[in-house]
């Protein structure tokens, strides 16, 4: 029997909770980063100083603070990507689990929950799909 791949239709399902952690990793990220960053880049320039003067320094400067703040941004542009889909991987179930629940708790016929690959609460689904099993012999 071919198992049906289950596709991701929308990358936002529970749109407050990605918000949120995507909005935490990223402040957490950038923390890091500045932290990061201006301990090496004070270090850097405190020995660039004793090295370059004048115009030189000035140029040496602009091109690793630009460099610097450009690399800076793209990897905060990468992390929020990667977040929506990490985000995903845990909101995607419980968007599952809440429209399941509401279904059978309505009296209409539920489906087994499946899981893509890569998602999150596997044992939760099992426990989930056993509560909805044992559920059907007693309806009418």
């Amino acid at each position: 029997m071919e198992r049906k791949k289950v596709v991701r239709k929308q990358y936002m399902v529970k749109k407050g909770f990605q918000l949120r952690f995507m909005t935490t990793i990223i402040i957490a990220m950038v923390l890091i980063a500045l932290v990061t960053g201006l301990t090496i880049y004070y270090a850097v320039m405190q020995t660039l100083t004793t090295q370059f003067h004048g115009e030189n320094l000035a140029l040496v400067k602009h091109a690793i603070t630009y460099r610097l703040f450009l690399r800076s941004f793209l990897l905060i542009l990468a992390i929020a990507i990667i977040s929506v889909f990490l985000s995903h991987r845990i909101a995607g179930p419980i968007y599952k689990f809440e429209q399941t629940i509401k279904e059978c708790a309505s009296g209409k016929k539920v489906n087994a929950i499946k899981l893509r690959k890569g998602d999150e609460f596997y044992e939760l689904a099992s426990a989930i799909n056993n509560l909805i099993q044992t559920k059907k012999p007693t309806e009418s």
